[in-house]
């Protein structure tokens, strides 16, 4: 007799609990607990229906640094001037702007963060957020410098 084959339940990348909405319908959701944004995607490799679930914050930060060794590989064989390295890079700063500011702002709303794989709760994540916050800004900052060169 065959046994049910027994489906795992979907986990949120960021606070590791169970994500109760349907993924399949729309691929973009807020994690109902800790409202960090996720995202549902096919594998690349692997069964045709597998599916894999990321945290669009995570997946900013890999592009920002795909794009920072790219822009790096670049400049270094094509030999372009050092201002339009500042300006390409400053550009991709704008992601990490973005994404900091964002998760500083959940940090505070939620009282949730992880940063470097620790997951924080209360004050701690709340000051946390406010340093993101603030390093965010700084970012933003250092792109309208490196835009008006």
């Amino acid at each position: 007799m065959n046994a049910p084959m027994q489906i795992q339940a979907a986990h949120c990348p960021y606070c590791k609990n169970i994500l109760f909405q349907n993924l399949k319908r729309h691929k973009v959701r807020g994690c109902l607990s800790c409202k960090r944004p996720i995202v549902i995607a096919r594998s690349p490799v692997g069964r045709p229906r597998l599916y894999r679930i990321y945290s669009v914050l995570d997946v900013g930060m890999m592009l920002y640094a795909l794009l920072t060794i790219a822009l790096i590989a670049f400049f270094l064989m094509t030999g372009h001037g050092i201002t339009g390295f500042v300006k390409a890079c400053s550009t991709a700063l704008f992601i990490v702007g973005s994404v900091l500011c964002v998760d500083g702002v959940l940090a505070l709303r939620t009282a949730r963060d992880k940063t470097w794989n620790r997951q924080r709760r209360g004050v701690a994540a709340r000051t946390l957020g406010v340093g993101k916050i603030a390093t965010g800004i700084l970012a933003f900052f250092m792109v309208f410098v490196g835009v008006t060169l």
